[in-house]
């Protein structure tokens, strides 16, 4: 659900709500509606610390000054700050900022990012105390050994300080899971009512794709179901629709999967939607059986395929039954009423644009009503690093460390991709132009599956180009697209809507009013309340019963439900 109303950019969570608090956990989420998952765990596990404990959550585009005022309005002793590819750069400026002003503060820092290549980061010359991996049990202990201690003659910072106690970095194993504290009490109304619940049913992932952190973790943990399904039931009670899985594994365990599934559908509600990372060979008819029991919508499975090229996957360790694989996703679409978001990665260890391209008509084949074109990463500690000089791989030396090019895609070939990727996501994905779309890469396959007239009695001007490659036609369409806007940010629906009239009807030679027909049928689905001025011309007028809801009200999942 989108927020209406103004929303201030940061927020205070936790027991610690006014005055003073002895320990600060600072998150810096990606944007607001994404909530800090891992900062309520340690919140939920500092036992009676947390009564002395406030969280604070910003979105990047806090100002870091901002930020450190808040922080320090808390007078605290302890600062903690999580640590992720996507916040790194904020952190960091803060990290500073903090330190300079009130050095006495102990900064303690945690969260993939900072758990590996620890020392060579900026941020870590500001820290009093780094936690590399799960920081559930040793942050508690860090925080109550800080303030228990008693220094000499009680002078804060006398040499006898605990701080210099087994030096600045504290390698933490995995927790035990059974033991934890769960966090799902610590969402906040206000957190259920408008932004992302996420919750995870187990831990650690048994693959070893070496482009993903979870591949250093391959134990399997699971929480004990009692204490979970009690934590999911509460969530529910107070109004929980939207939950999203962190699980790397959901389906590794078909029996447990089973009973997440059944205890989700005995309690279905309208607007109810469960996010699951699923392993997409893995999927037994006793499991599609349960799946084809949830009502259409329910269900979102992100499906990471990755890449088509068996060689490329066999470099990564990455498992590839491409067979299963195929086979599934045409049985989740026929059968179910599961939304698929599927992925794949460009710029892997020898995967050439052709290949690519090969593996992304593949994938579009099987008509997931998602496609998500990542662009490689290079996330500290990952595997995948093993490959740098062989495959001439080249990253961005700065967040979220990005391919910039390999051996196979130049510089030039790999922005094109990182253009068409995002007009992908905002044509495509956002499920605004399930009508026009497809016209771009096949005006036959946009008519068999729309409202739209048979592709025989669609007028076309002579000379219209065609493909059998989808990929190929909507890197032409971005390719002009960017010409055109010299932007991929700051195209909203209508200004879309305007240019796909403009490309398909000059750029390919579709006739306008066919166009204009799709773009029409398109716009009406989101119910808007009056007709777009470069549409008027062909007289359409709006339905008595439409313009009653905001198509920003619509999820983004719904828009794909167009029969």
């Amino acid at each position: 659900m989108q927020r209406t109303e103004p929303v201030a950019p940061s927020r205070l969570c936790g027991h610690a709500q006014t005055g003073s608090s002895d320990v600060v956990l600072v998150a810096f989420n990606a944007r607001y509606a994404h909530t800090a998952f891992g900062a309520r765990y340690l919140l939920a596990n500092l036992g009676e610390l947390a009564q002395r404990t406030a969280l604070l959550e910003f979105d990047l585009q806090e100002q870091p000054r901002i930020a450190v005022e808040k922080i320090l309005a808390r007078n605290p002793r302890i600062v903690g700050i999580g640590c992720y590819i996507w916040n790194i750069d904020l952190a960091t400026k803060v990290a500073a900022l903090l330190k300079s002003i009130r050095p006495a503060t102990i900064l303690v820092l945690g969260g993939p990012e900072i758990s590996y290549e620890t020392e060579e980061q900026e941020i870590f010359h500001y820290a009093d105390h780094v936690i590399c991996g799960e920081g559930e049990a040793a942050f508690p202990e860090l925080c109550n050994r800080i303030l228990n201690h008693k220094a000499k003659n009680n002078e804060p910072g006398a040499p006898s300080s605990p701080l210099r106690l087994r030096g600045k970095t504290i390698h933490a194993g995995p927790v035990d899971v059974a033991k934890l504290a769960l966090p799902y009490d610590l969402y906040s109304d206000e957190d259920i009512a408008h932004r992302a619940i996420y919750v995870e049913a187990s831990r650690g992932c048994p693959f070893r794709c070496e482009y993903c952190m979870s591949s250093l973790d391959n134990t399997v943990r699971y929480f004990p179901e009692e204490k979970l399904f009690a934590a999911f039931g509460r969530l529910l009670e107070r109004g929980a629709r939207s939950f999203k899985f962190v699980d790397r594994t959901f389906n590794i365990d078909i029996p447990f999967a089973l009973k997440v599934l059944a205890f989700f559908r005995e309690r279905h509600k309208p607007g109810m939607m469960l996010h699951f990372e699923v392993i997409p060979d893995r999927l037994p008819d006793e499991l599609l059986d349960a799946v084809k029991e949830c009502p259409p919508g329910m269900l979102q499975f992100e499906i990471g395929i990755q890449t088509f090229n068996e060689a490329v996957a066999h470099r990564i360790q990455r498992p590839l039954d491409i067979g299963k694989i195929e086979t599934n996703m045409r049985r989740l679409r026929a059968e179910t009423g599961v939304h698929i978001h599927s992925d794949l990665i460009a710029g892997l260890p020898g995967e050439d644009l052709q290949s690519f391209e090969a593996g992304f008509n593949r994938l579009l084949a099987l008509n997931p009503q998602e496609i998500q074109l990542g662009i490689l990463k290079r996330l500290r500690g990952a595997p995948i690093a093993r490959h740098t000089a062989e495959w001439n791989m080249v990253y961005s030396p700065h967040a979220p460390y990005e391919i910039l090019s390999t051996g196979q895609i130049p510089f030039e070939q790999m922005q094109r991709i990182q253009r068409f990727a995002r007009y992908w996501n905002l044509v495509v994905n956002n499920g605004q132009f399930i009508e026009t779309a497809p016209l771009i890469w096949s005006r036959r396959a946009a008519c068999e599956t729309s409202r739209l007239p048979a592709a025989s009695a669609v007028p076309q001007a002579a000379g219209r180009p065609e493909t059998d490659s989808a990929f190929a036609a909507f890197l032409h369409f971005s390719d002009w697209l960017y010409a055109r806007t010299n932007t991929t940010g700051n195209l909203h629906m209508v200004r879309l809507a305007k240019l796909l009239m403009e490309y398909l009807s000059t750029e390919t030679g579709l006739e306008e009013k066919f166009v204009a027909t799709a773009l029409w049928a398109d716009y009406q689905r989101g119910n808007r309340p009056d007709v777009p001025g470069f549409l008027k011309k062909f007289g359409f007028e709006k339905s008595p019963d439409n313009g009653q809801d905001s198509p920003s009200l619509l999820p983004r999942q719904a828009r794909h439900l167009k029969d």
